[in-house]
């Protein structure tokens, strides 16, 4: 894995990487993460990332489950996100494992919330944010997501 690669001609960003006890980074593959980054892995989660790449400035949250495919391509300022990690007055924040499958594209500025699923193949347009599970080969986009039509990138 390489971390924190800087695109030739650009400014440096510090990226972090913050592995709690007992957290797991696993990966399985040739997988570049881009420069800005900030990458946590709490107590007792699990990252694991395939082959492909994340660009630059991205977040990602991983308090459960994280899970990243072979052969994707991930715009920058991605943010991932699988716990909420507070409580409103009343309630009990809740958690749910990400799963992005093989040969996904996400487009910049694309958010995917806790308990989502994003099937193989599939394109997420620039600036969604992704609240419920993209089926394979489908191309979803807006706030929140939704379905726009078929369309496999491979």
């Amino acid at each position: 894995m390489q971390f924190g690669v800087q695109w030739a001609g650009r400014f440096a960003r510090e990226s972090h990487l913050v592995l709690r006890h007992g957290g797991q980074l696993h990966v399985d593959g040739d997988f570049s993460i881009y420069s800005g980054a900030t990458v946590t892995v709490g107590e007792g989660a699990r990252l694991a990332l395939g082959s492909g790449y994340i660009n630059g400035d991205a977040s990602i949250s991983c308090f459960l489950d994280i899970r990243i495919g072979h052969g994707v391509a991930i715009g920058p300022e991605l943010m991932l996100i699988d716990d909420d990690r507070h409580q409103l007055s009343g309630t009990r924040g809740s958690a749910g494992p990400i799963v992005i499958g093989d040969k996904v594209w996400l487009g910049s500025r694309v958010t995917v919330l806790k308990g989502v699923t994003i099937g193989d193949g599939s394109i997420v347009a620039a600036g969604s944010i992704v609240t419920k599970d993209v089926g394979a080969g489908e191309l979803w986009g807006g706030v929140p997501a939704r379905f726009i039509r078929s369309a496999s990138w491979t």
